[in-house]
């Protein structure tokens, strides 16, 4: 496979944080930042392999200082979100200038965690190399936690049978939620416009799963996964951390 395209979509205001800074790069310890997180999953790769694409909107320009640190590891772009473009969607399209023929969205305020063994990178080459697109899922029948996600309904070979995202009713159909998703450069047009039309909760809905690569793909099952966008889950996650 060619080198991976990681794009981290940080253009969100933060409001629920509501830090005088990026919550990207809220400290987590001595160490280590939110953004951190994201990129240790490709720790032992190098600019051959792997680069990073970041959406910053024009109050977070604390990130590019931020990871100048990696500066001798990797290569690191930075684009603006468009202000046409909204939420999270908007945030990617905004970069597709920079994308790679394979690349992979990851969100830089969470934390996502592989089965032991299980290399992150392998698995998205060997989805791409089949579907075209993947999902990386965490397993989830709590209707409280589904509506506020994205959510998959999978089949039991974890191919995708439908998506909603953060639905409003019959989410008791749905069996887990996105994390991460990988695609090629060919197919993101189709696949971001089904998503962005649930995701904005448009009336019309102009293209059906099956019309996209995402219908029928497989999905890699992720083993924890934290959203830390709020206080709460920073709080958990911190007390868990003084416990260990």
């Amino acid at each position: 496979m060619n080198k991976l395209t990681v794009i981290l979509p940080a253009a969100g205001k933060g409001t629920r944080l509501n830090l005088p800074y990026s919550k990207e790069i809220l400290r987590l310890d001595k160490e280590k930042a939110l953004i951190d997180n994201s990129f240790d999953l490709f720790a032992g790769l190098s600019r051959n392999d792997v680069e990073f694409v970041v959406v910053i909107n024009e109050d977070k320009t604390d990130i590019v200082k931020y990871l100048s640190k990696y500066n001798s590891q990797y290569n690191i772009s930075f684009t603006y979100q468009n202000p046409n473009e909204l939420e999270y969607t908007g945030a990617i399209k905004s970069a597709q200038h920079l994308f790679g023929d394979n690349n992979i969205v990851l969100l830089p305020d969470t934390i996502l965690t592989m089965p032991k063994g299980v290399n992150l990178t392998h698995e998205v080459k060997r989805c791409l190399e089949s579907d075209r697109f993947c999902f990386l899922f965490k397993a989830e029948t709590d209707v409280n936690m589904l509506k506020t996600k994205g959510c998959l309904q999978l089949d039991d070979n974890l191919c995708v049978v439908d998506y909603e995202d953060k639905p409003h009713k019959n989410r008791t159909k749905f069996n887990g939620y996105w994390c991460a998703f990988a695609f090629k450069n060919e197919v993101f047009n189709d696949c971001i416009a089904f998503m962005e039309q649930s995701t904005l909760k448009l009336d019309y809905q102009k293209i059906v799963i099956e019309q996209t690569c995402i219908f029928n793909s497989k999905s890699i099952k992720i083993e924890d996964y934290k959203d830390l966008g709020t206080w709460e889950e920073i709080s958990k996650l911190l007390s868990k951390k003084q416990n260990i």
